[in-house]
């Protein structure tokens, strides 16, 4: 049955190439960011199903530049530019590193390989969501397969516990299909709290009942889903990031379509809030047991940090001024901390910027930082423009920024440097923002008509208005 699927999907993907080119995009991320064969290894032919997918992606944006289907004016902004910039340097760091012989538990060459592979797929998803006409299917269908990847790992990760599955516990905590990349308890917790906002935005801008109802019930279910993962960074993620979509919400300007009109939305706040603050005195206890055990490690240790990550972060920045334009080369940091500072070894960064400017150089690390930057102007440019006159955009618009800064707070905590997740959400709120802004030139163009005394038409073609 799944066999069977998963070659239908395949097939879909390849047809895909001509007739839907950016449907082999929405295929080759639920690929990606999902993993499937390791959930299901059973299913999977002995070819590499994700090679297969790129190449038909690749294929199919190809052929949308040769038929003029591509607008490449989506490669000028500067978030692209940044994206190109870091590849560059961290490339160049694996070249001049100062440490050409390593050991680490990832070799750099996977990492890059990794970071290739994301930011070619990158470009090449971009290209094929610049398509203006056809932006209301494929940016839903992107956001879609989104929130159904989330929704997946809520069931898997609650049909563990229901089953009794205690043989995929490890000290108290639910552990991820084995073999994934994002193969922790705390990244797959990233992943499910980025997903988050599109679900829950879901209950205020699908009319379907049963979809609004649906979204309202999978919130607790997840909230439990990552009290099993038993991560702290990721708690304190979806508080923050669900505090931050009622607040926009409540702040929402009214326009003339009802979608974004948004009722009660201080009465749904409070019994989120209600919910997850009893969900997490009755479900919690693991994380605040394992918070409490912490505490009571560091007063009997006397100088003991309160938590190891103290000790990475004071190594990370150490290494950052020893390495400040190139860092200690990728996969380096456990290297070179042994190497310069014997006494405060550690293996990993435990933070994403310092992952990236103490192995890549801080040039990397502040790129990364202003990545985060340029989302907050896109946000801010969209809403005062009026997104919300375009319900699916506006909807777009909320969930990237929002799961943009549930990334942002757990990397606080986390390497998570080659992420896809990450690079999928700024590739589709860059979509969205590009989608916008001809949406508006057309407006204004249509204004420009308007003035000279032709006919104006609306969003489905017909006239609204005319000159005398």
């Amino acid at each position: 049955m799944f066999k069977i699927l998963l070659y239908m999907i395949f097939s879909i993907s390849f047809v895909s190439i001509v007739t839907l080119p950016w449907l082999t995009a929405v295929i080759y991320y639920a690929n990606g960011i999902m993993q499937p064969k390791y959930i299901w290894p059973w299913t999977f032919p002995d070819f590499a199903v994700s090679k297969f997918l790129a190449i038909f992606s690749i294929v199919a944006f190809l052929i949308a530049i040769s038929t003029k289907k591509l607008d490449a004016s989506i490669y000028r902004n500067k978030q692209n530019f940044v994206l190109l910039a870091m590849w560059i340097l961290i490339h160049l760091s694996e070249i001049f590193s100062p440490y050409p012989v390593y050991f680490a538990g990832v070799r750099a060459e996977i990492v890059l390989d990794a970071f290739n592979t994301i930011f070619i797929m990158y470009f090449v998803g971009l290209g094929l969501l610049s398509n203006v006409e056809h932006y209301k299917k494929s940016l839903l269908y992107m956001a879609t397969m989104f929130a159904l990847i989330t929704v997946y790992y809520v069931y898997w990760a609650n049909s563990m516990y229901l089953d009794s599955r205690w043989d995929m516990f490890t000290g108290g905590r639910l552990n991820p299909p084995s073999g994934t990349s994002i193969g922790d308890q705390n990244a797959l917790s990233s992943l499910i709290v980025m997903g988050m906002p599109f679900i829950l935005l879901g209950f205020f801008y699908c009319k379907n009942i049963y979809i609004k109802l649906s979204c309202i019930g999978v919130l607790p279910l997840l909230w439990h889903s990552l009290f099993l993962f038993g991560s702290r960074g990721a708690m304190l993620a979806i508080l923050f990031t669900t505090m931050a979509i009622l607040k926009v919400l409540s702040n929402n300007k009214k326009s003339d379509d009802s979608a974004t009109q948004f009722k009660y939305v201080k009465s749904f706040k409070l019994i989120i809030t209600f919910g997850f603050v009893v969900a997490l005195a009755y479900q919690g206890g693991a994380m605040l047991n394992r918070s409490s055990e912490t505490a009571a490690q560091a007063q009997q240790g006397g100088d003991e940090p309160l938590n190891p990550r103290l000790i990475s972060w004071s190594v990370g920045k150490k290494l950052v001024g020893n390495f400040p334009l190139l860092g200690a080369g990728p996969q380096r940091f456990q290297m070179a901390s042994n190497t310069l500072y014997p006494g405060e070894s550690v293996h990993v960064a435990h933070n994403t910027f310092l992952n990236f400017a103490a192995n890549t150089g801080l040039p990397v690390g502040l790129f990364f930082l202003y990545l985060f930057w340029l989302q907050y102007k896109n946000f801010k440019y969209c809403v005062k423009n009026n997104i919300q006159n375009y319900p699916l955009l506006d909807y777009l618009n909320k969930a990237c920024s929002a799961a943009l800064f549930a990334y942002f707070i757990s990397a606080l905590f986390l390497d998570l440097i080659i992420f896809e997740a990450f690079y999928f959400i700024l590739m589709l709120n860059l979509a969205k923002l590009f989608i916008f802004k001809q949406l508006l030139t057309h407006t204004t163009e249509n204004h420009s008509h308007d003035t000279q005394g032709n006919k104006i038409r609306n969003s489905n073609g017909m006239i609204i208005k005319s000159a005398s």
